[in-house]
């Protein structure tokens, strides 16, 4: 082959050669660049479904709007998360710092529970004020509840009002009749001054008439007529006055039966408060829970009268249904219903009382009288003592005097006297005597202590008011308190 042929071949051969190593080097990076491109697309499809479970894009387009102003270098999630710490530290009054360690939702949530463990424990004092969520309204809550202050304020303005009031009249009664006391009194000397002179007068006369003519008796008789006159016209005007001030006297009691009245009204008031509430029922099973237990002093066997819960404690304390703990745990107790009516059944959110037990403070009580816990008519030896039983069972206190201090006064049936003995049956029988004195002193010490109570505005219950108040009238004819 002629010299310029070879070279030409040679020139074309390294040429060829060239070209397929240069295709097969871009072949190389096309299909590295063609796998780089696939991750980095997979990469960024994953980078994408994880920024749209934090946010969609309509709320990516709108996060300056939704979270507002950031501070340099913080992410959109931490200024949130702030936000968040920062008002439920203003809820709960936790440090920002020990918010840090939980959750969004755990945070939210114990917020929560804080707000409605709070709320529960103003019991009945309080309505709760939910939001659209479901949560309580914080803010509609607090001013739910400044209103509520803001009645209970003006109630106590008015109550305090009232007893001045009150006072204001005692005041001005005792002044009126401490007037007319001293008027009775100065007119009382007078009378007495004028009739030792009118007296004087007629000694003098006497001792005239006994020396003097006709004329001169006639004289002195006309002068003792008009004294007697005169003394007459003095004893009418000491009755009007007597009467007048037997008037302010009847005014002045009067007004210490309304002040007696009121006094008495607020203490039983103040007494028969719902101790508890039912928060569940369990028909099948015939018990309820309550929101107390032995962090409240709960124990079994402690029994309470059941009420509806939009109604106050009747007059009678009778109330819907009886119920008995039989379980307590720290914050709930278990009851079982003793007592109940289908056509008013038991149902969430009712209250339950017991006059004796309190959670915070013990009442005094003194018992006289009577009492019949069977019903059948016959007295029981030992009533008395069962219900001071009762009363020391529920952690009240037994006093054996009605003193201002006293709570309540819980009496049975006024105590029989016995027929008098005749001294043929006294000789028979000695101690006859004995029991007809007993009987005569226990009936005059049960109306010295009634009388006792009124005044000093004790209030006063009966056997089966006081059953029903201690949610016990079920039990109490066919078992004892222990």
């Amino acid at each position: 082959m002629p010299p310029g042929k070879a070279q030409q071949s040679n020139a074309m051969l390294y040429t060829m050669i060239t070209f397929v190593a240069l295709f097969i080097i871009a072949a190389t990076c096309a299909v590295i660049f063609y796998v780089k491109a696939e991750d980095f697309k997979t990469a960024q499809k994953a980078m994408e479904d994880r920024l749209r479970t934090i946010a969609d894009s309509g709320q990516q387009a709108n996060l300056s709007k939704i979270i507002g102003k950031t501070e340099s270098g913080q992410t959109a999630l931490g200024a949130m998360a702030d936000h968040v710490n920062f008002l439920v530290s203003v809820i709960t009054g936790e440090a920002k710092d020990a918010l840090e360690q939980t959750n969004a939702a755990e945070k939210v949530n114990n917020a929560n529970m804080q707000i409605n463990k709070v709320l529960k424990s103003m019991g009945q004092d309080v309505t709760v004020v939910g939001g659209e969520m479901g949560s309580v309204a914080l803010l509609k809550q607090i001013e739910n509840l400044l209103s509520q202050v803001d009645k209970a304020r003006g109630l106590a303005r008015m109550a305090e009002d009232e007893l001045r009031n009150t006072e204001d009249l005692l005041a001005q009664k005792e002044q009126d009749w401490r007037q007319a006391e001293q008027q009775l009194i100065q007119a009382k000397t007078q009378a007495e001054q004028q009739a030792i002179e009118v007296q004087a007068k007629c000694d003098e006369l006497k001792a005239q008439m006994d020396r003097s003519t006709e004329e001169q008796v006639q004289n002195v008789m006309d002068r003792l007529e008009q004294a007697q006159t005169q003394i007459s016209e003095k004893t009418a005007q000491l009755q009007a006055m007597q009467a007048q001030l037997d008037d302010t006297e009847k005014q002045l009691q009067e007004a210490l039966g309304k002040l007696n009245e009121w006094l008495k009204y607020n203490k039983e008031v103040a007494a028969l408060k719902p101790d508890a509430k039912i928060v569940r029922i369990d028909d099948q099973m015939g018990v309820v829970y309550l929101n107390i237990g032995s962090d409240d002093h709960v124990y079994a066997g402690l029994t309470f009268g059941v009420y509806d819960r939009n109604a106050p404690l009747p007059d009678d304390g009778k109330g819907k249904a009886e119920i008995e703990v039989f379980d307590v745990s720290n914050k709930v107790s278990i009851a079982r219903i003793n007592r109940s009516t289908k056509n008013n059944p038991i149902v969430p959110e009712d209250v339950v009382a017991n006059l004796v037990w309190d959670s915070q403070t013990s009442n005094k009580f003194m018992v006289i009288g009577d009492f019949d816990f069977n019903r059948d008519g016959t007295i029981e030896k030992d009533g008395i003592l069962r219900v001071k039983e009762l009363i020391d069972r529920w952690g009240g206190q037994i006093v054996n005097e009605v003193t201002i201090n006293t709570n309540f006064l819980i009496v049975g049936d006024v105590p029989v006297r016995m027929y008098e003995p005749t001294p043929e049956e006294m000789d028979a029988n000695p101690s006859l005597a004995r029991q007809y004195q007993e009987s005569i002193d226990r009936s005059k010490s049960y109306q010295e202590i009634m009388d006792r109570a009124e005044r000093l505005s004790v209030p006063v219950l009966n056997q089966s008011r006081f059953l029903h108040l201690i949610g016990y009238e079920s039990l109490a004819t066919k078992s004892t308190p222990f």
